[in-house]
């Protein structure tokens, strides 16, 4: 009976469909298991009933540790089978739910090329539910590479010779493909980990060049995101600063061009999209969570600087940026100094300004200046960051491969007299991206998160696609949040166009802890 025709699915509210299991598993021992078949209740959210996932779990177990070449080829077909239905099973329930994509967010470990690990992996997935999965490809200064092939500015993942030649990014798209998981490449771009340039290369040269330490984006004191923000305490989020979080200039072509490469290497295993992370800066911990002076932004590396002085439209405008980036302020000497050095030039121009009317004025508003300087500061930051994503984004678009990005629906926006210090320009993002807000909100109810997605909603241009971010619990409440479900079906009320939603992440699920911790610490 062809597989199409061995469900009758009634989709309501709760969606249900009727998965059969397969009637014979064949167990370590060589003894067959004989199954009636059970129907597996499909929820709402379409997770899988206890008996179809025992099922799928003893026969993957047959399949993997079993040594009898005659049973584990038995086992194998019927693996690959009920892989099969479920999949269908999944698939038609999405079809028929409001949410049409679930998905979750995925660390990788080296282990995870242990045999008939990736499928425990993808199995566990797809029997929450979730037919969208991101993958770690590019954080903490490691790639997802194989050794043998990885000609980035980043180590891979994977170091152990006898497995030089292992894509793990590869198999995991494979894996997830075949049980009808949409597997996308997920991306650190402008936080690319303190072991960017380090280590050697495949040609025994070092990546720890001149051009990469220019890279890396610096403040007015030469600092870079990981000699300043420790000590400092929690930020205004709660979070506590981390010493592995290296962010880059993203004016340097060095830093461009690194990146572009890595995702070029990226595109070439056919993921189902990419999504890009930490398209901002870093945020400071304690009092610099929020930004005010000049000198504090990470656009001193001499890429953004030079990037900066040329946005002058003469000398004068040019003269006072160079004292502005320098002092962190102007005064009215300044000005007056700038007018004495360049007399044939009325005003400080610079893209975006229009020459004002002082006539009758005796002496300069300095107020003016100054909020003219920092509004061009701020502008500076934040095209920086649209440019380089839309630079390295590029083999994406190319390859047409759909491309989101995850962002902080509160990082664009001024507090108070400054400015959140991730400069996350999320509203100039183009209708090209997916957009991904990251409703991490915390309140004890539903409301905060909603306002959060609503935030972005408003913003997005016509034709967006959003999907928006969670984090918490099936079933239960976690760290002041209602649960996932609740979660969602706020946003389903409060935002009826949406229709995807992901989940972070995998391993900070309760029934997965354990589980991930054991993939993370043994050894290959």
């Amino acid at each position: 009976m062809a597989i199409a025709n061995r469900y009758n699915l009634v989709m309501s509210a709760p969606i249900s469909t009727k998965v059969f299991t397969l009637a014979l598993v064949t167990n370590l021992l060589g003894m067959s298991i004989y199954y009636d078949p059970t129907f597996a209740q499909v929820g709402e959210y379409c997770q899988f009933e206890r008996e179809a996932i025992a099922t799928k779990e003893n026969l993957r177990n047959a399949v993997f540790q079993d040594t009898s070449k005659s049973r584990n080829l038995e086992a194998t077909k019927e693996y690959q089978a009920i892989i099969k239905e479920h999949s269908q099973s999944l698939n038609t329930c999405r079809q028929k739910s409001w949410l049409k994509t679930q998905g979750i967010w995925l660390r990788l470990y080296p282990c995870d090329l242990l045999s008939g690990k990736l499928d425990e992996v993808m199995d566990r997935i797809v029997n929450k539910g979730y037919n969208q999965v991101f993958i770690e490809v590019l954080s903490d200064g490691k790639i997802l590479l194989p050794l043998s092939e990885n000609a980035t500015a980043w180590n891979s993942l994977v170091l152990s010779e006898k497995y030089k030649n292992a894509d793990l990014l590869k198999l995991a798209i494979a894996k997830g493909q075949e049980r009808g998981i949409k597997v996308h490449a997920w991306i650190f771009t402008l936080n690319v980990g303190t072991g960017y340039g380090r280590g050697i290369d495949r040609n025994g040269l070092s990546k720890s060049t001149v051009a990469r330490q220019n890279a890396i984006a610096r403040n007015a004191n030469g600092d870079s995101t990981i000699s300043i923000v420790e000590n400092l305490g929690k930020n205004s989020a709660g979070e506590v600063p981390t010493k592995d979080q290296l962010f880059v200039d993203p004016y340097n072509y060095q830093a461009q061009s690194d990146l572009y490469l890595a995702v070029n290497e990226v595109v070439k295993r056919k993921p189902d999209g990419v999504a890009f992370d930490y398209v901002r800066y870093k945020r400071g911990a304690g009092a610099a969570s929020v930004v005010s002076n000049v000198r504090y932004l990470w656009i001193y590396g001499a890429s953004s600087l030079q990037a900066f002085r040329d946005r002058a439209e003469n000398f004068q405008g040019r003269e006072i940026i160079n004292r502005f980036l320098k002092q962190g302020y102007v005064t009215p000497n300044d000005l007056k100094f700038v007018k004495k050095l360049y007399p044939q030039e009325t005003e400080p121009l610079w893209q975006g300004r229009q020459p004002s009317d002082q006539s009758g004025q005796k002496e300069p508003a300095i107020a003016y200046w100054q909020k003219e300087l920092w509004q061009l500061a701020v502008g500076h930051a934040f095209i920086g960051v649209t440019y380089y994503l839309d630079t390295v984004s590029k083999p994406v678009f190319q390859q047409k491969i759909p491309a989101s990005i995850a962002f902080f629906s509160d990082g664009n926006q001024p507090v108070g007299e400054g400015f959140d210090s991730r400069m996350q320009p999320w509203h100039l993002f183009t209708s090209s991206y997916e957009w991904q807000p990251m409703a991490y909100a915390v309140c004890g109810r539903s409301d905060c998160i909603v306002n959060q997605v609503l935030r972005a909603a408003n913003y997005a241009p016509s034709g967006t696609k959003i999907a928006p971010i969670l984090v918490g619990q099936w079933n239960e409440p976690f760290t002041n949040r209602p649960s996932l479900e609740v979660q969602m079906q706020a946003i389903r009320s409060a935002v009826p166009a949406i229709t995807s939603i992901s989940h972070f992440a995998f391993g900070w699920q309760t029934q997965e802890i354990e589980f991930s911790r054991s993939r993370q610490i043994c050894k290959l």
